[in-house]
């Protein structure tokens, strides 16, 4: 097998909807076309590996984005390096919010963004919770949608998917969007975790890796990762028109 090296960025902080579960569906999808992977988590002071082929960054609340704020500021210049060569980053929640230009807080205050994704984020007193479906160029995206903000993006060709249920993340056109992917760095708000019920958009995320570094893959091997992932997401379909969203105010 030819390996893939992902990393998990601040684990302990920055994983309370379930991110760890992100990165092994990574990892299975590796294995399913017949990559290896080695997976790395980096806290707080701790170095990226430089051979890193997939950074994950997961979900936290508005105490856990301020306590790594400032050691994420100190890796913009490598993060913005790592993609502009093609590295692959997923965000989801919280971090996503930060890999922009910042966060406009209900109090008045802001957090200082990265500036390595084309948004804005207000947090509003309009909390999204519920099922969300999303249509990208790629995979259609079953999931869950918890937060309260509104994205602005600065760049509409960013906008990589279409909500057609739920609340998502920011207009598109007349509709609602969700997902940002800038070269093959993706944030959004669905949760779950999102890349175990979608297997599609984890093969997405391999083959970016993969891709970049010129790895032949095999057609996926199906299994019981699959079949789970197939049951939930059948779960979440017929329940999804009766259940929807609901607003709660914060």
């Amino acid at each position: 097998m030819t390996q893939l090296t992902i990393a998990q960025l601040y684990p302990a902080e920055l994983g309370i909807t379930g991110d760890r579960g992100n990165v092994r569906a990574i990892e299975e999808r590796a294995s399913a076309r017949g990559l290896d992977s080695t997976t790395v988590r980096a806290g707080i002071g701790e170095v990226l590996p430089q051979d890193v082929d997939i950074i994950v960054i997961g979900n936290g609340p508005l105490s856990a984005l301020r306590g790594v704020h400032a050691d994420l500021l100190g890796r913009t210049d490598a993060l913005r390096a790592f993609i502009d060569a093609g590295g692959v980053l997923f965000a989801v929640g919280g971090s996503a919010e930060l890999l922009g230009a910042g966060i406009d807080l209900t109090d008045g205050g802001a957090l200082q963004g990265l500036g390595l994704l084309p948004y804005r984020v207000t947090r509003t007193r309009d909390r999204r919770v519920g099922y969300i479906t999303v249509e990208t160029p790629d995979v259609r995206v079953v999931g869950f949608e918890d937060h309260a903000s509104e994205w602005t993006l600065t760049d509409a060709s960013a906008a990589y998917g279409t909500v057609s249920a739920g609340r998502g993340s920011f207009a598109r056109g007349e509709g609602r969007g969700e997902f940002v992917r800038h070269r093959n760095a993706f944030a959004g708000n669905v949760q779950g975790p999102v890349l175990p019920l979608n297997p599609g958009l984890a093969d997405v995320l391999v083959l970016a890796a993969a891709g970049r570094r010129g790895l032949e893959v095999s057609e996926p091997v199906h299994g019981p990762f699959d079949e789970y992932a197939q049951g939930a997401r059948a779960a979440i379909d017929r329940f999804i028109d009766d259940k929807g969203f609901k607003t709660i105010q914060l």
